[in-house]
């Protein structure tokens, strides 16, 4: 330094040390007179600390040897500071104290003045209220005062359990890149010098922690938050909250442990002791009981069968047709008996479940082989679903035929294009199969008229028509006589719609702002097909589909009769397949005795010599202060225990418990320094910060390794040192928590009871709310910590058929658009704003799009997404467009959400348009996959955000300027993107 003109830039005082450009590091060191303690001193540390994004607190009298050194020399002469470059050495020359105080605090709020001469400046004089340097003029000292802005509006503190909650001081109630810190700090004279350093560096963190810093801080009348600090004659010393102001009172070591823990301790989330009494893990866990506890037991679907054969055989018949809901090898055993029993030889027994992929498999499958040499094409017409009141789609036989077209491909040699459908409204089978040699004419043909029944949706408005079992006798082929029976799914199904879910509403109490029970524990046993099939992942399974309908329905049957209770509890169906057994089922409804937890405002602390941290705590009780003795702090949290290990991860912390007590970790990832304290929303002022949340849904599997393996990988390389990333690589504990127990039974199932909370609650629409859901709150509490620009929200979606039998064949109705099939290995989402002021947010999504279409292209992504398209095209979206809709970028599957902006919104683009430049999803098929499938979804979620991290420009333009009484630094939001031209970091003064 030989300009004391750049006092404050980085290089002098304020080092970048991990060379990020970004400064991050305290450069000198002040060594004080004995007994020193001018407040002014605590304006100048609070400046220190707002020209860095990090510290540690030994820049007063440390012992660290620093870059450059400043010393305070009593000068009857002159109050000045003076620079000895040569030596790196700053010395204060001053006449008196109080003279002092107000030349650091000019020093802190003015400068460098605007308009200064050009020359380098190496002396500064300070006398009678004016300044100058070296034959410079004198200039009275005038200090901006606060002018009304927004910056000027602060929250009241409601309790001292806000403090340092968000990373600084105290926060906005709403998150916001601009962290305002308006506060006014009254220090006895008497206080001793070690807790007066104390101060001065609580108040180097503040603005450390601050992106606008009203200065200066000491004995200022006006300002947000006021902090006195008293040394007082007590036993014991005391934190005190008055409305905005917060008294400090006692002497000795109480009040130092007040003092260091008010301004220096961290909060509980960061593993400190401020608020630690309020970790939930510390208060009593929920009592649990049984509700009801109901037993269902069916007779075997096969003896009913076969008793209806004994009763009503017709003794002509030469040819018998039985629909089963049965595996095969139980099937085989009922056509082995019938045949015994009747002496009728030809005996079909097909499955109820996918009956045309069994007939075609297990029957017509013999006579396309006698004519495989043949073979031109296969055309499937099925009829067209027309019940008005029910809820399957006009395809609902097309769906029945999945995935017979590449099943016959591969078993007939034939391209799986050479497998058509079509519908027709008229016919009574549901499928006729025309089978058409290579001349263009019929060979044959076959129908089948699968048997339906008909039940009531859980809605109570519309009816399903799920496939039933029946008999069938014929002469001739014709049909003589029929018994319909119904499966052993449809009798359980039946039980538990309208004698369980229909009986309990009225048992069970109403807690407003609670889920009406527990969770319902649903134990099936069956003995169900269940077959995989060699086309990607698809498979035959009845208790899955069943598994799926007892979890969705129940959830749309509280939304349509529970009394608009939207979480009504878990819903974990539990099903297991055994051959051959008779069926019966378990349902237990479970509710918890939440401990009462006395909420209430934290307005005193009581601090004692013998510990650092609070004794007894006071606490408004709608005007009733309540006193309460605090327990020792529990040691910090071990978060590698509770999420995936990453080795490059920064920094790893926990902001919330899930609703069912499990942590929620978080990781983030910046360029390191060795300093105690860091300003996340400081680095996000210098930075463009990422969020990015996995495990939301926590069947959908691969977003949470992936997140890891990108941000260890990009970290080995360096290459997002311009960067800031922030990813909750667990968001749904509790969900995770089902599905590890429900895969242990059935590890290749979908699992959607895993897909919402543990009260089957989709918790993102309760985000910005008073909530008891933990994992709803984690997202705002990232808000509030960095403010990030692009919001990334990693999603999956079935690797499988999505079936419902009794919710119409297809995914739940609830949903506007259907997920019967995946339409993609990986596709993304993105919210396009609304309203002309928004145009560089969606040109910053248009071009994401673009690149994350290039970055695609030529790889085994694009080929899986294609395969899945064309699948998707062909069963859904050639008949149903805006059931199975398709929009994209290039081959890339991209579809943008019109989204207004709304400040009452749970996304985060739409609740802070100004400052969130991008809010995207991604979907890979990865519904409970594992090995080389679970791979390339990996892989793909990969892809998806290092494609959005790829479009942002290192080069960002930052200002830092006076403006109202504040120090302010931010950041031009939008993002810049790459191939735009930013602003150079610029030092501006707006007076």
């Amino acid at each position: 330094m030989n300009d004391l003109k750049k006092l404050w830039e980085s290089g002098y005082l304020i080092a970048d040390q991990n060379h990020d450009g970004v400064p991050d590091h305290i450069n000198v060191n002040l060594q004080l007179p004995e007994g020193f303690t001018p407040s002014g001193l605590v304006d100048f540390c609070a400046r220190l600390g707002f020209e860095t994004t990090a510290l540690t607190f030994d820049f007063l009298n440390g012992k660290e040897k620093a870059c450059y050194q400043m010393d305070f020399v009593n000068d009857e002469q002159v109050t000045a500071l003076k620079l000895h470059p040569e030596m790196k050495q700053l010395s204060f020359h001053y006449r008196s104290e109080q003279e002092l105080s107000r030349f650091l605090q000019f020093l802190a709020c003015e400068w460098p003045v605007a308009g200064i001469e050009k020359k380098p400046v190496e002396a500064i004089y300070f006398s009678e209220e004016e300044w100058w340097v070296e034959q410079g003029e004198r200039t009275p000292v005038t200090f901006r005062k606060s002018v009304e802005n927004h910056l000027n509006q602060t929250n009241e503190i409601q309790s001292l359990t806000e403090l340092w909650e968000y990373d600084s001081f105290f926060s906005d109630s709403t998150p916001n890149p601009t962290q305002k810190q308006s506060l006014s700090i009254h220090v006895d004279k008497s206080i001793s010098q070690e807790i007066f350093l104390d101060i001065c560096y609580g108040a180097a963190r503040i603005g450390m922690s601050s992106t606008a810093l009203q200065l200066p801080m000491t004995n200022v009348e006006e300002a947000g938050v006021f902090l006195q600090i008293e040394n007082q004659n007590k036993g014991q010393s005391e934190i005190t909250l008055d409305g905005n102001k917060i008294k400090v009172q006692g002497k000795g070591r109480s009040l130092r442990h007040a003092v260091r823990y008010l301004l220096h301790d961290k909060h509980w989330r960061e593993g400190g002791t401020v608020s630690f009494w309020e970790r939930p893990d510390l208060q009593s866990p929920p009592e649990e009981y049984v509700v009801s506890d109901l037993k269902w037991e069916g007779e075997r679907e096969t003896d009913v069968c076969l008793d209806l054969v004994r009763k009503y055989h017709s003794s002509e018949s030469d040819e018998m047709t039985i629909f089963l809901s049965e595996p095969l090898s139980e099937r085989k055993k009922i056509r082995n008996k019938v045949q015994r029993m009747t002496g009728v030889e030809k005996v079909n027994v097909y499955s109820s479940f996918k009956p045309i992929v069994s007939i075609v498999m297990e029957d017509w499958m013999r006579s396309l082989r006698n004519v495989a040499s043949e073979l031109g094409h296969i055309k499937f017409v099925c009829k067209e679903e027309m019940n008005e009141d029910g809820c399957e789609l006009p395809i609902r036989w097309i769906q029945e035929l999945y995935p017979l077209d590449e099943w016959l491909g591969e078993e007939l040699s034939l391209h799986k294009d050479a497998v058509t459908f079509e519908l027709n409204d008229s016919q009574e089978p549901q499928v006729i199969m025309e089978v058409y040699g290579n001349s263009g004419g019929v060979i044959f043909e076959k129908s089948i008229l699968v048997p339906i029944d008909s039940m009531n949706y859980v809605d109570g408005k519309k009816r399903v028509y799920p496939v039933s079992n029946e008999i069938r006798w014929m002469v001739g082929g014709e049909v003589c006589k029929q018994k319909a029976f119904t499966t052993d799914r449809q009798n359980f199904y039946h039980f538990y719609q309208n004698h369980v879910l229909g009986s309990f509403l009225d048992e069970l109490k109403l807690n407003e702002g609670q889920p009406l029970f527990d969770r319902i524990e649903i134990d099936v046993e069956m003995s169900e097909p269940e077959e995989k099939l060699p086309v990607e992942h698809e498979r035959i399974s009845s208790l899955e589909a069943l598994h799926e309908d007892l979890y969705f329905n129940t959830l749309h049957f509280f939304d349509t009769h529970g009394k608009d209770q939207h979480f009504p509890g878990g819903v974990y169906p539990f099903m297991k397949v055994r051959e051959g057994s008779r069926p019966k089922a378990q349902i237990k409804i479970y509710q918890t005795k939440n401990v009462a937890f006395e909420q209430g405002a934290v307005t005193g602390l009581t601090f004692q010599d013998s510990h650092p941290y609070p004794t007894e705590l006071a606490k408004d009780m709608d005007g009733v202060i309540r006193t309460e003795n605090m327990p020792v702090p529990p040691s910090s949290i071990h978060v590698g225990e509770h999420v995936l290990n990453s080795e490059s991860a920064s920094f790893a912390w926990i902001p919330e418990q899930s609703y069912k007590g499990k942590w929620i970790p978080v990781y983030e990832w910046y360029t390191e320094t060795d300093e105690t304290y860091l300003s996340r929303k400081k680095l996000s002022a210098y930075k463009p910060t990422i969020l990015i949340e996995t495990g939301h849904h926590a069947n959908e599997v691969s977003s949470r390794p992936a997140v890891i393996e990108l941000m260890d990988e990009l970290s080995k390389s360096r290459s997002i040192d311009f960067l800031n990333i922030v990813a909750i690589p667990n968001a749904n504990p509790d969900g995770d928590s089902i599905h590890k127990e429900m895969t242990r039974e059935n590890p290749e199932w979908k699992h959607h009871a895993a897909r919402y909370n543990a009260v089957g609650l989709e918790y993102a629409e309760h985000r910005y709310q008073s909530t008891p859901f933990g994992e709803a709150r984690v997202v705002p509490d990232l808000m509030h910590r960095w403010a990030p620009d692009v919001v990334i929200d990693n999603h999956g979606i079935p690797a499988h058929e999505w079936i419902q039998p009794f919710a119409g064949y297809n995914s739940p109705p609830r949903f506007p658009k259907s997920y019967w099939l995946p339409n993609a290995l990986i596709y993304g989402i993105g919210r396009k704003l609304q309203g002309d002021r928004y145009e560089e947010q969606r040109d910053l999504l248009k071009q994401i799009q673009n690149h994350m279409m290039e970055k695609v292209q030529g790889t085994l992504l694009e080929k899986k997404n294609q395969e899945w398209m064309e699948r998707y095209k062909k069963y859904g979206h050639q008949w149903l467009p805006d059931i199975f809709p398709v929009e994209q970028t290039g081959s890339l599957l991209f579809f943008t959400w019109e989204t207004p902006p709304d400040s009452e919104s749970h996304v985060a683009i739409s609740r802070f348009p100004d400052w969130v430049s991008a809010d995207l999803t991604s979907e890979a098929a990865d519904e409970t996959v594992y090995g080389d499938e679970l791979k390339v979804c990996i892989e793909a979620q990969k892809v998806f955000n290092q494609s959005i991290l790829e479009v942002i420009s290192e080069k960002q333009s930052v200002s830092k300027y006076q403006e109202g009484g504040y120090h302010i630094i931010e950041r031009k939001r939008p993002l810049t993107m790459k191939g735009e031209t930013a602003n150079e970091d610029t030092l501006t003064h707006r007076i």
